[in-house]
């Protein structure tokens, strides 16, 4: 009897090892879940191949912007879009450093001397916080902003954060409205309050609320610091943002937005989010994604690489940034900037992986 329960057992143990080994092929070993993402997939225009008709389009047809005037005139209009008649926040600042201070989920970060808490303050009970985190040692004087995305925060990326420590950048961590402690409600007059990414069309100027806090703590750095670039790198919802910025803000020299935004007319599936911040009717009158990139990227020593995750189980999976590449990087280049995309094709998470990671920081050495 004996000998019949521990065959049963290390049967079940067996079992149990088998499980845990497929459970780690296929969630965890990324290899493998490649090809357990590209089996899974619907059809083969989800991953492997771009469907034809979204080939039907010539981007070159979608891009308004010729000239340096274009440029500033789109650049004008976006302003306005975005902050309605009271223009680009110049001057805006925070209304509270916390200096020094000392943040459970940020103090093992690698070669940090200090962190700031920054908060800025836009009226209607909406606040924002930044946190500065300052090297220890090896600074190279140069500030990079990190803008997270939905459904989590900062504190979950600490390999981003501690790989432009480690090579002596300054970093101002940014966290998604609603994340990280900040406002997720626009309070109205009435007492109602509305959600800062679903009621946008009962918000007056919803978008301020998104792209001031990165204005504000760019206006405070460059008051405060001398620090001489300043690069964005923006995940997810925060890629969406850094292309924004930008566009909006040509102190922000290089921008790296990974798995942000595809231009409208090459959403599908998941990429479709109607009534949210990129659908945003006064914004994408005023420019257009292909055109908000030429914003982005053009201009002396300027530079945009957007990093797409080919096998991304949320949304921009496939490669078809590959159709309006050329035709993006051809006007970037005739306005004095540059344009890229890089297609991230080691692993299958919605995420910024180490490769992408490792072609930021290359890049940014430049």
């Amino acid at each position: 009897m004996q000998r019949y329960l521990k065959k049963i057992l290390y049967g079940a143990l067996a079992l149990s090892a088998l499980a845990a080994g497929v459970d780690f092929l296929i969630h965890h070993y990324d290899p493998t879940r490649v090809l357990y993402k590209r089996l899974k997939a619907a059809d083969k225009y989800v991953y492997d191949e771009i469907d034809p008709r979204f080939r039907q389009t010539d981007p070159n047809s979608l891009i308004a912007i010729q000239t340096p005037a274009d440029l500033a005139g789109a650049r004008a209009r976006l302003i306005k879009a975005i902050w309605g008649g009271g223009g680009f926040p110049a001057t805006a600042m925070p209304s509270r450093i916390e200096r020094g201070i000392d943040d459970a989920d940020l103090r093992a970060l690698p070669n940090l001397a200090r962190i700031d808490r920054i908060t800025v303050d836009m009226g209607n009970g909406i606040r924002s916080f930044l946190y500065h985190l300052q090297p220890a040692a090896g600074t190279m004087n140069r500030l990079v902003i990190y803008h997270h995305g939905f459904a989590g925060a900062i504190r979950d990326v600490p390999d981003i954060l501690g790989a432009f420590l480690e090579q002596g950048y300054g970093v101002l961590a940014i966290n998604l409205m609603a994340y990280g402690g900040n406002s997720a409600y626009f309070g109205a007059a009435d007492g109602t309050q509305y959600n800062l990414h679903f009621d946008l069309e009962k918000i007056e100027n919803p978008l301020r609320y998104q792209f001031e806090p990165v204005a504000a703590g760019i206006n405070y750095m460059a008051r405060n610091f001398a620090y001489r670039s300043v690069d964005m790198v923006g995940f997810s919802a925060g890629g969406f943002v850094a292309v924004v910025a930008a566009a909006l803000d040509p102190r922000i020299r290089r921008s790296y937005p990974v798995a942000g935004v595809y231009p409208i007319y090459l959403r599908s599936g998941q990429d479709i989010q109607n009534g949210m911040a990129s659908y945003y009717p006064p914004m994408l009158a005023a420019a257009s994604y292909l055109d908000m990139f030429i914003l982005g990227a053009s201009g002396a020593g300027r530079r945009q690489m957007q990093i797409f995750n080919r096998y991304d189980r949320c949304c921009y999976n496939n490669t078809k940034a590959t159709l309006y590449a050329p035709a993006v990087a051809g006007r970037a280049a005739a306005l004095g900037g540059a344009f890229t995309v890089l297609i991230d094709e080691t692993h299958a998470d919605h995420k910024i992986s180490r490769f992408a990671l490792d072609a930021i920081l290359a890049d940014m050495k430049r």
